[in-house]
């Protein structure tokens, strides 16, 4: 089937011009993708078209290293630091998505500015601002920073939230030593791994679930607005449609922001590190289209906050529906819960059917 053709049958609503520059921003091309190496797309939260990419930068000498975010297990807590990786084996060592806050201004930026040579980053919407902000003022930076890709995302959480799962999951007297928060076909799997060297895999909805209601969420993400890294070259995400839950490859949503970005693209293509077909931006939009419209409406977050005594500035002037107001009332409170120690305790001894019944309720409300 042609991606037109695909579009046409499966597509949930129109997006006018309109609504795709304001959800997604510029655009030069949008892509369908996968990395060709097994390895990589076993190891990956989606179709691992991140680690390709880069190993294809690194190894046809466009770039000397990538800054990425990369994860370890100290004393049963989950860690992350940003690293400059050189070689294949360490972006794999890296690899995955983490759900987790952190601090680019202050681990980040000093990595960037100090390495020598010429840089791919792997960065949050909200870090491309900072970026572009150190690249205008610095030229150095603008030639050293040779790629910025950007991830999907609709919020990060503060690391409270990673602890808690860990404690629910964990077997009692038996040390943590890796933890994933995602890998496997379609939603994935948490991964457990300990010291005696046994593993267990749990529904990534032992977090998501918890995640996507907002509990534990990171201060700044309510004010954000842009899900897909606006400002950034490559933006790249999952593809949330039925059409594709049973395809046997995980693919990401690729969005080439620019014609370098494009030309990058097809030829990691065709020097086989990555699999992809170009397809219609309406279909990355359809793919992302319940986060969308939620993340943007900062408007609605701007109002409920008023009501809880949150201060959340409006950039985006959007208009707010009824249902708009009160899904962002409730992601508002589900914050305030978590944002003290009462409320975190409260919410560990809350049946897991309750959390999901309030997940059901919360997207019915944001489809309305």
């Amino acid at each position: 089937m042609k991606p037109r053709q695909l579009v046409d049958q499966i597509l949930k609503r129109h997006w006018s011009d309109a609504l795709i520059e304001k959800y997604l921003g510029g655009y030069t091309s949008a892509w369908l993708m996968y990395a060709s190496d097994e390895k990589i797309c076993s190891n990956a939260a989606s179709g691992g078209t991140i680690t390709a990419l880069l190993a294809y930068m690194l190894e046809a000498d466009v770039i000397d290293g990538a800054l990425v975010l990369s994860s370890f297990v100290e004393a049963n807590e989950l860690n992350t630091k940003y690293e400059i990786v050189t070689s294949r084996d360490e972006l794999l060592r890296a690899q995955g998505s983490k759900y987790i806050t952190t601090n680019y201004t202050r681990d980040a930026v000093p990595l960037i500015k100090s390495f020598p040579g010429r840089l791919a980053l792997v960065l949050l919407p909200c870090d491309t601002w900072v970026v572009n902000r150190l690249r205008k003022n610095d030229p150095e930076l603008m030639n050293k920073i040779v790629l910025r890709i950007a991830l999907f995302c609709g919020h990060i959480s503060d690391p409270g939230l990673t602890r808690m799962v860990i404690q629910k999951q964990k077997p009692p007297g038996i040390s943590l030593t890796d933890f994933r928060y995602r890998q496997g076909h379609w939603r994935g799997q948490l991964r457990f791994d300990f010291e005696d060297n046994t593993s267990i895999e749990k529904p990534f909805s032992k977090f998501s679930d918890f995640q996507n209601l907002y509990f534990y969420s990171a201060r700044k993400c309510l004010h954000c607005h842009d899900h897909t890294g606006y400002d950034s070259d490559i933006s790249v995400g999952d593809v949330w449609l039925m059409a594709m839950k049973y395809d046997p490859i995980k693919h990401n949503a690729v969005i080439a922001r620019n014609q370098y970005a494009n030309e990058l693209i097809i030829n990691a293509i065709k020097a086989d590190y990555v699999i992809g077909k170009q397809v219609p931006i309406e279909l990355i939009a359809d793919a992302q289209s319940r986060s969308l419209p939620m993340h943007y409406n900062v408007s609605a977050r701007s109002m409920a906050g008023k009501f809880l005594g949150l201060k959340i500035s409006d950039p985006v002037n959007e208009r707010i529906r009824l249902p708009d107001f009160f899904v962002a009332l409730f992601i508002l409170i589900n914050f305030r819960i978590t944002s003290r120690a009462n409320g975190r305790a409260f919410l560990r001894r809350l049946p897991k059917q309750f959390i999901k019944l309030y997940l059901y309720f919360l997207k019915a409300l944001e489809v309305l």
